[in-house]
This record gives structure tokens, C-alpha cells and sequence, in this order.
């Protein structure tokens, strides 16, 4: 009976419902949107669970129908992302080697409660969901290009970028009293 219900639909998605949400809100950035996107994502993943091969991640299986019914609204809306522009792109490609040595400390203690996720919503949307993915939900670089349909090394790069607008504006966020001169910069620099 237990061996039933663990090779159930239930007994394999339910527990990432949370996570799901979580992921659904970083896409969407309203809650009554985000609500609808998770139950569309459980009522697809329920027609489609004879598919769903046991022993796989079960969590970036979600992940992924949630992101293509995300990307199928916002086709359906005419409401397609920026790309980023070509300076950019260049700019990436040229500092994706660019690590610093150490990270900055930071003041972790110091920091409000929702902060890190009030940071996460500030990172922008090229850069924001493979921090989410990786940092908060725990993917590793392959599963996450397959959830964002992105190579690897792309994965990389905009992990890199994000974490740098993570680190400014949690920098930001613990210290009030830099001020505006914090809240000015326009990103990380490479």
C-alpha cells in the first residue's frame, strides 16, 4: 500500500507544491497569478504522470511544465520577455571568466525578515530565475538549463551576474544607512 501511494502522483508531487509556488511567484510576481500557474502545473502534471518515469527529479519535472505553461501565457498575451541587447551578450561573454578571488562578507544578521526574498525579486528577469533555481531551490547547472531551456554555460554566466545583483542589493538592504548612493548602481560591473 505505502509502495502504491509513493509511485502515486500524490505520493511523488504533492510535497513540492511550496516549491512550486515559490517558483510560480519569481515568474509571475503576483500571488493570485502565481496560484493560477501552480494549478494549471498540477493539473497538467496529474494528465501527464503515466509519462513521468519514477527515480526522476520529480521537482525539476514540475518545474519545467510550470515554466512552459508561464512562457504559453505570456505567448497567448503577446507579453514575450526583453531580449537583452547584443552589448550585453557580448559583455557576458567577455567577463563569464571574471570571478573575484573571495566574496565580500556580508552582514547577514543584519538583515530583515523577507529580505533575501525581496533581493531575489529585485535581481532582473535574465539573471533572477537561475539564482532562484539554483541558490534557493537547490538545482544543479544541467537541470536548470533544462528548465529554462538554456546551455549550461549559460546557466553559469547568469548565475554569476545574479549573484552579484543578490550580493548589492542585500548589501542594500542590511546597510540602511549607505543610502541612496547603494540604491543608485546600476549593476554589477564586469
Amino acid at each position: 500500500m505505502a509502495e502504491a501511494r509513493e509511485h502515486s502522483f500524490e505520493g511523488t508531487c504533492l510535497e513540492f507544491l511550496p516549491d512550486c509556488y515559490a517558483f510560480a511567484l519569481s515568474l509571475t510576481r503576483r500571488s493570485h497569478d502565481a496560484e493560477d500557474l501552480v494549478q494549471d502545473t498540477f493539473v497538467k502534471a496529474q494528465r501527464a504522470f503515466a509519462s513521468f518515469q519514477p527515480g526522476t527529479n520529480a521537482k525539476a519535472w514540475l518545474f519545467t511544465i510550470l515554466r512552459r505553461l508561464h512562457i504559453d501565457r505570456f505567448r497567448r498575451e503577446r507579453l514575450r520577455p526583453t531580449p537583452l541587447p547584443q552589448d550585453e551578450l557580448v559583455e557576458m561573454a567577455r567577463g563569464a571568466g571574471d570571478v573575484p578571488a573571495e566574496p565580500e562578507p556580508l552582514p547577514w544578521d543584519a538583515l530583515p525578515p523577507g529580505a533575501l526574498e525581496d533581493a531575489v525579486n529585485e535581481i532582473p528577469d535574465p539573471f533572477r530565475l537561475p539564482v532562484r533555481l539554483r541558490d534557493l531551490d537547490g538545482f544543479a547547472y544541467k537541470e536548470i538549463g533544462a528548465i529554462l531551456n538554456i546551455p549550461a554555460g549559460t546557466v553559469m554566466s547568469r548565475l554569476h551576474r545574479g549573484r552579484e545583483y543578490l550580493r548589492r542589493a542585500l548589501v542594500r538592504l542590511a546597510e540602511p544607512d549607505r543610502g541612496e548612493a547603494a540604491g543608485t548602481e546600476e549593476g554589477p560591473r564586469d
